[in-house]
């Protein structure tokens, strides 16, 4: 179970990487009930745990990256928009 858990784990961290979020959000639903299944008092769960941290936090920081980009993709829809309407109200007056 491990081993397919942190293969899950994995994977996210590569769809994350090639912008495929709708790919994450579903290998995550597979990834969280594993995690819930963990046992505590298996040895490698403090070890399962760290790994799982680290891609937890590669995806978020990926997440903050892609939504920092689609902010700055939507401004600049705005400022066209902005534009374009000024342009079209000017050639109407």
């Amino acid at each position: 179970m491990i081993e397919r858990l942190l293969g899950i784990s994995a994977r996210m961290v590569d769809a994350a990487r090639a912008g495929d979020w709708d790919a994450v959000v579903q290998l995550e639903s597979e990834r969280s009930p594993l995690i819930t299944g963990l046992s505590l008092s298996d040895p490698a769960a403090l070890t399962t745990f760290k790994a799982l941290l680290v891609h937890t936090e590669e995806v978020r920081a990926l997440a903050r990256q892609q939504r920092e980009r689609l902010g700055d993709a939507l401004g600049e829809h705005k400022q066209r928009h902005r534009a374009l309407t000024a342009y079209l109200q000017t050639a109407n007056d």
